[in-house]
């Protein structure tokens, strides 16, 4: 029994020392090793590419869709009623101040003219011979007022007649282009009945809706430049803005006169409304260089004094296909291109020097 006790003695000791020496020798490795791993990882920064740029001039811009509406547009309508016996006009041709468009038929309009003619010529006999017997002293003098006063209801009731007879022949107001007809030859119309839509194209109207924050930059005057949707541009200038806003959608309305006297653009079209409300320093960058910091601000890194990373947040000035200007950055600065996911702002870092443009 004892001799068991002092052999189970002796095992635990050799373990417990065999356990120690390990432990000493591990611990004497260890002290070797350590200190060039740590060196080594040091010195291994993190690299990142950068390019150095220095800040331009942008033309900040207010960008609004809107489209193109016709100058003036106007539903020309019947002043007297009768048949329609000629349509001088096509649907779609156009057309100059003063040309007819539409011709009713007169029908015994001529004879009551000629009527009327008449009475006038009766009447300012009546009233010559009431005037001769008043200077005789043989006419009251209310006589002679009510043949005055017959002769000027000839005369309106004849100038009626003539006007009416006008009428007979519908006229283009303005220079445009008939749009629509509603009407055919053969057709009665009444006085109001529409006959055509006719439509000035000679001068657009780009409109848009700007909203309430922006409308301040906008003035009278301001050259509005127009893309259309197939690539070609135009320019006009705002002779409208709206003092009060849409209660729908709290914007405000302007217009811009734009020429058109080849009639190459069509209203009712698409654009894109772009004026230059100011200038100020700017960048123009690729979206992919942009990055968000901790607090979701869209910014970009950049890398400062001893090789640190540094974060901007940035304003978006204005888009482009290819790119975007933005301000908010130094005079001269060096912007991280690639690696800038991969760095945090305060980390010490190897920049290399970026051939690639920053756009």
């Amino acid at each position: 029994m004892k001799h068991s006790a002092y052999l189970a003695i002796g095992l635990l000791g050799a373990v417990t020392a065999w356990m120690l020496t390990g432990s000493l020798v591990g611990a004497s490795r260890t002290d070797v090793v350590s200190p060039a791993s740590l060196a080594a990882s040091e010195s291994r920064l993190m690299k990142v590419l950068v390019t150095d740029l220095v800040a331009g001039t942008v033309t900040r811009q207010v960008v609004v869709q809107g489209q193109l509406e016709p100058l003036r547009r106007v539903e020309i309508r019947a002043e007297t009623a009768g048949q329609v016996i000629e349509l001088p006009v096509e649907k779609g041709a156009r057309v100059t101040k003063g040309d007819v468009i539409a011709k009713l038929a007169q029908d015994d309009r001529a004879a009551q003219l000629a009527r009327a003619e008449a009475e006038v010529a009766s009447r300012q006999l009546d009233l010559s011979a009431s005037e001769k017997l008043g200077r005789k002293g043989m006419q009251a003098q209310t006589q002679i007022k009510s043949a005055q006063a017959a002769l000027a209801a000839a005369e309106a009731e004849l100038e009626r007649l003539r006007i009416d007879l006008e009428h007979t022949h519908i006229r283009a107001p303005f220079g445009g282009v008939v749009e629509t007809r509603a009407v055919e030859v053969g057709s009665l119309v009444e006085r109001a009945d529409p006959v055509v839509e006719l439509v000035d194209t000679s001068v657009l109207k780009a409109v848009g809706h700007v909203p309430q924050q922006s409308v301040g930059d906008l003035e009278l005057g301001q050259t509005v430049e127009v893309r259309l949707l197939d690539g070609r541009k135009a320019e006009g200038r705002i002779t409208y803005l709206a003092r009060v806003a849409d209660s729908g959608t709290r914007s405000f309305r302007f217009e811009a006169e734009v020429p058109n006297p080849d009639g190459g653009f069509f209203s009712g079209v698409s654009a894109e409304l772009r004026v230059a409300v100011s200038e100020e320093p700017g960048y123009f960058l690729s979206p992919a260089i942009l990055t968000l910091d901790d607090g979701g601000h869209v910014g970009v890194k950049v890398v400062e004094g001893a090789d640190e990373v540094a974060f901007y947040p940035i304003s978006l000035v204005r888009t482009e296909a290819d790119g975007v200007w933005v301000s908010g950055l130094p005079t001269r600065v060096r912007v991280i291109t690639q690696g800038q996911g991969f760095v945090i702002a305060g980390e010490t870092v190897e920049p290399v020097g970026d051939d690639r443009s920053a756009s």
